[in-house]
């Protein structure tokens, strides 16, 4: 059974009345918001947030054919969905640092923030 702190790729299924979708939990994608999980839903081949207290009642464990077929079915689409949902950041399951490493900012590049090019900012300044 999948559980907050799982630290393993889970393959299950989210279970609505008489319906089933395959999900996968990547324990690498940890939400910002306290109490919400991400899961791959292979209906909407995306990744999708989720409140914890509410969806844990409704995954269920497959057994290990089921798993089989999930993973050949939806490990492409979930790895793309992972990409495109991380905007391409690399993360590492071994180092087990979810924070990929900065790239330096081109030579020449001058968009840095210039902390005197706010001398005249006005709160009415924001409409």
């Amino acid at each position: 059974m999948l559980t907050q702190d799982c630290k393993v790729v889970w393959y299950g299924k989210l279970k609505l009345d008489t319906k089933a979708t395959p999900v996968i939990f990547d324990p690498v994608l940890s939400p910002s918001i306290k109490g919400c999980i991400y899961l791959y839903n292979a209906e909407r081949d995306a990744i999708v947030q989720y409140t914890w207290n509410i969806v844990q009642g409704l995954l269920q464990d497959v057994d290990k054919a089921e798993k089989t077929r999930i993973k050949k079915e939806y490990d492409a689409k979930w790895k793309a969905a992972r990409k495109k949902f991380t905007k391409g950041k690399e993360y590492s399951f071994a180092s087990g640092s979810k924070a990929a490493a900065p790239t330096p900012p081109p030579p020449g590049d001058d968009r840095s923030w210039d902390a005197t090019d706010d001398d005249s900012f006005e709160l009415d300044d924001l409409g």
